[in-house]
């Protein structure tokens, strides 16, 4: 992500994600530039050679790598990358990554790391050994509307659309979308469907687990509010994109209503936040808080009985996900992402747009004044959000990415049960099949299967292998066995019997029904039935010998794999020579007749 921050809606996303893939088990880190909130916080000069420094925040709790970056003249603002695919490279390989999501658009980062990825695919395509690394991008996509930007502005975003988003949609192994509308609109831009993931931001369920003990009323004392006092709150950013100006018309609308009072709570630093701190003060109806810590951010949410928000465009709406949550009725403009994420009448109000003032102080009113309207808004809020969990997205997010990790590395061909055994992911090389039997050679390990319904696995390292022996395979029991029936038919039939009486005039009497009709008489069958079990013999003899190898283990018995397995064998000395060139192994193979 471009840079750090407390507030605002894509780096929360950002930094989010890597909190709980931690919390999955996994060494997950946020990749961003030295600025938090537009302030530079890290200098290049502490970053070195490397262009990158590591950290572990304290404040947004997740470890955090800063590379080397700065503000850009053009595109106006934008927090820019220093040297992307050479720092990269450090990084991946020093943290042993092997997956990347990019967030946000018109900056460098995600059309970096499109090249990055793309570079180490044709290394492996033109023979050289690369790690898979799995590209995941993250828009957080809007339209650039006339309504929002500037004709030069707009023009810009449209042209790193139609360019360099294109490019990351084609290399991309996963497109994270936070409404099925923009997935729509990735697919127009060329998106292949099967690889956009719906990802719509996601609650914080740990946040409000961890201050659920906390005392709401704290932040209604603080508010000096009545009790009964119904609270209309807004979060967001202070920018006009959010338009919490719209807020202070209802709030004027209502003034006279002292059962409502309206909270104002986001981070703002520019001119338009100072008008609308500047309004807010002159209403007694209306407290505007600023920028808030977690704790009371989710104190406000569980006191608030309405969330108002009439933006003017929206890709999702976290906050409005984390009111649901708490069971809060939303009353919104129906921008964007919102008309997915609230349906008009079931968990909130749409009005006609970001601009109806009257509108939104009716809604207001109407629920204030129908409790029983705003009970049933209220479940179908709470119900709607549980599925949109941090810790249920991730996980399902997560299962993905392993699915496709097992994909390009290979994995996929091993039984479930074998890779969810793996503690580090692996990758495989080589993998080779002849009737029932399967090799499979990762980085690390052989694995030998064997069977088709009733499959068993057999794992081991190529430590493991002390000696490859040659070996041909006589199966020379087959022939003993044949030979001694042969030898029984001959002593039954000319010297004395050893079966009963009865038992061969039985015998007797079906070859005779068997031969009734054929030009062989009773007595040639005899004649040669004691060459039947040697001859049958001889012939499983000759189709059992084959050639093959056994490898011996220091603490396995020996693995016999057939001829058929010749460059597996050739590639397992080519991994034992690489990994443990010191390895006490015979240099001359011997041969073996069983």
């Amino acid at each position: 992500m471009y840079q750090t921050s407390l507030s605002k809606g894509q780096e929360l996303v950002a930094q989010r994600m890597v909190s709980y893939f931690r919390k999955l088990g996994h060494e997950a880190y946020l990749i961003t530039s030295v600025f938090h909130d537009g302030k530079e916080v890290v200098n290049d000069a502490m970053m070195g050679d490397r262009g990158f420094t590591s950290v572990e925040d304290s404040e947004l709790g997740i470890p955090i790598i800063r590379v080397a970056s700065f503000i850009s003249r053009w595109p106006p603002r934008r927090i820019v990358f220093k040297d992307v695919v050479h720092t990269l490279e450090r990084i991946t390989n020093d943290f042993e990554l092997d997956v990347l999501i990019t967030h946000s658009t018109l900056w460098n980062g995600p059309e970096e790391v499109a090249k990055f990825i793309e570079w180490r695919r044709n290394i492996e395509t033109l023979g050289g050994y690369k790690d898979p690394i799995i590209f995941c991008h993250m828009s957080h996509f809007q339209e650039p509307s006339p309504k929002r930007y500037s004709l030069v502005e707009r023009s810009f975003r449209l042209a790193w659309n139609r360019v360099s988003l294109r490019e990351i949609l084609r290399v991309a192994n996963f497109i994270l979308v936070v409404t099925p509308y923009e997935e729509e609109a990735k697919v127009k831009m060329g998106a292949s469907r099967g690889k956009c993931l719906l990802f719509p931001g996601g609650i914080d369920d740990d946040s409000f687990v961890k201050y659920a003990s906390s005392d709401p009323q704290e932040i209604l004392r603080h508010l000096k509010m009545k009790p009964g006092t119904k609270v209309v709150s807004f979060v967001g950013s202070i920018e006009e994109r959010k338009n919490p100006k719209a807020v202070i018309e209802v709030a004027k609308l209502l003034k006279d209503r002292p059962d409502i009072h309206f909270v104002i709570v986001g981070r703002g630093d520019s001119d338009y936040a100072d008008q609308v701190r500047k309004e807010s003060e002159e209403l007694p109806n209306l407290t505007y808080l600023g920028e808030i810590g977690e704790k009371e951010k989710v104190q406000l949410i569980r006191v608030s009985y309405l969330n108002l928000i009439m933006s003017r465009m929206e890709a999702l709406g976290v906050a409005q996900l984390e009111f649901m949550f708490q069971g809060v009725p939303i009353i919104t403009s129906g921008v964007g992402g919102q008309a997915y994420l609230i349906k008009d009448g079931q968990e909130g109000v749409h009005l006609k747009g970001p601009d109806d003032i009257q509108g939104a102080a009716n809604a207001v009113a109407r629920l204030v004044d129908e409790p029983a309207k705003w009970q049933k808004l209220s479940a179908n809020a709470k119900e709607k959000a549980s599925s949109f969990t941090l810790t249920k997205i991730i996980s399902d997010l997560d299962s993905t990415l392993t699915k496709e990790l097992e994909k390009e590395t290979g994995l996929s061909g091993l039984p479930p049960e074998v890779r969810s055994t793996l503690v580090e992911p692996e990758i495989v090389a080589r993998a080779w099949s002849h009737g029932s039997q399967k090799v499979v050679a990762t980085n690390r390990r052989v694995f030998i299967q064997r069977g088709r319904i009733s499959r068993k696995t057999l794992e081991i390292s190529y430590s493991s292998i002390r000696s490859i022996e040659h070996i041909r395979k006589y199966h020379w029991k087959t022939v003993l066995i044949g030979t001694i029936l042969s030898a029984l038919f001959f002593l039954q039939f000319y010297e004395y019997p050893i079966i009963s009486t009865g038992l061969m005039s039985e015998f007797d009497r079906l070859i005779a029904i068997i031969l009734a009709n054929g030009s062989l008489r009773f007595e040639q069958v005899l004649a040669i039935l004691p060459l039947v079990p040697v001859s049958l013999a001889l012939l499983l003899f000759l189709i059992g010998a084959r050639r093959g190898f056994s490898l011996h283990g220091a603490a396995t018995r020996p693995i016999y794999l057939p001829q058929s397995f010749a460059d597996a064998i050739k590639y397992i000395r080519e991994m034992q020579d690489q990994n443990q060139p010191s390895l006490n192994r015979p240099s001359d193979l011997t041969e073996k007749v069983e």
